[in-house]
């Protein structure tokens, strides 16, 4: 699968600025991968359960007679208050043109191929394949296989390097000093640039193609509002025949409200779409909520008001996601 591109391979054009930018999630390596091309320490990398980047990044070093700059990114499952979309618009910004390959790194001990492709194409659009070459690192932490059995023997991994044109490397992270297998990575990207006709995945490709600019914020929580009416209507019906007493089932439909957030609020920060301010704007909305439905069963208000309450709980949520 690899032997499409052999060392012997050269480019006519080898003196080429070379933009590229690395994305993955955390523990994949990301950063590491940023320095060993480059050859020096440009990015903060370490082991931790949770990213180190924070930001968009880049770096630049003179590597094999070309320019090489590399855009280090947050990862997917970044585990900080960061809006991703935002941060990769203004690592596109840096690098204009634009950006000729996107190097996804994944970690061999560890591919979860399936769900990095989701997300990959959720922001990045599915023509950003044509741009994408798979990364792959901490190779010495499985036993002892060559890659392309590897790949062979895990279907979603193969199905990841087919949608990427068969395009794939494996770069050790541990010795920066190594510099033999750089060449045959950038090889590989010569080879990318020249069939892709030296075009680049642009901020306009990301802004156009993103499954998640084309897709609202409002949409997902439009869905989690739908939700919560049928908890309120499934409380209504509690109320109404008897099934539970009223301030029990306020607190039920309450907590299933805070699951169904919760759940709704992972989702978006996931996929870059929801902000920290915006998490704590809608958690402190559904704590508003909480307290009016308690207040309004200690009151020994209608069934019928309580429902209202709680309609008029999920338009609000939808209002806010709207306008945010």
């Amino acid at each position: 699968m690899d032997s499409q591109y052999s060392l012997p391979y050269v480019m006519e054009n080898t003196t080429q600025d070379i933009n590229l930018l690395l994305i993955g999630k955390t523990g994949s390596g990301v950063s590491a991968s940023g320095n060993t091309i480059l050859g020096k320490k440009a990015f903060e990398s370490r082991k931790s359960a949770s990213s180190i980047t924070d930001r968009c990044q880049k770096d630049s070093a003179d590597v094999l007679m070309r320019r090489i700059t590399v855009v280090d990114t947050p990862t997917f499952s970044n585990s900080q208050n960061i809006d991703l979309r935002l941060e990769l618009k203004n690592g596109l910004k840096e690098c204009p043109p634009g950006i000729h390959v996107i190097l996804l790194v994944l970690p061999l001990h560890k591919t979860q191929a399936a769900d990095v492709l989701s997300l990959f194409k959720q922001m990045f659009g599915e023509n950003a394949m044509k741009h994408t070459l798979v990364l792959f690192t901490h190779g010495d932490e499985i036993e002892n296989k060559p890659l392309d059995q590897l790949i062979k023997e895990n279907t979603e991994l193969s199905k990841l390097i087919e949608e990427c044109g068969g395009r794939f490397h494996q770069l050790d992270n541990k010795d920066l000093n190594n510099r033999d297998q750089v060449p045959a990575l950038l090889m590989k990207i010569d080879r990318m640039v020249s069939e892709n006709q030296n075009s680049c995945y642009t901020l306009q490709m990301f802004e156009t193609q993103s499954l998640g600019t084309q897709t609202p914020k409002f949409e997902i929580f439009l869905q989690g509002s739908i939700m919560t009416e049928i908890v309120h209507a499934a409380f209504f019906l509690f109320v109404v025949w008897g099934k539970s007493g009223p301030v029990t089932s306020a607190m039920i439909v309450c907590i299933v409200d805070f699951v169904l957030a919760f759940i709704w609020i992972k989702l978006s920060l996931f996929i870059g779409q929801c902000t920290y301010k915006y998490r704590n704007i809608l958690l402190a909305c559904l704590c508003g909520i909480a307290g009016g439905f308690i207040e309004t069963v200690k009151k020994e208000e209608s069934t019928q008001v309580i429902f209202v309450r709680g309609l008029q709980a999920s338009l609000m949520l939808r209002h806010m996601a709207s306008h945010t």
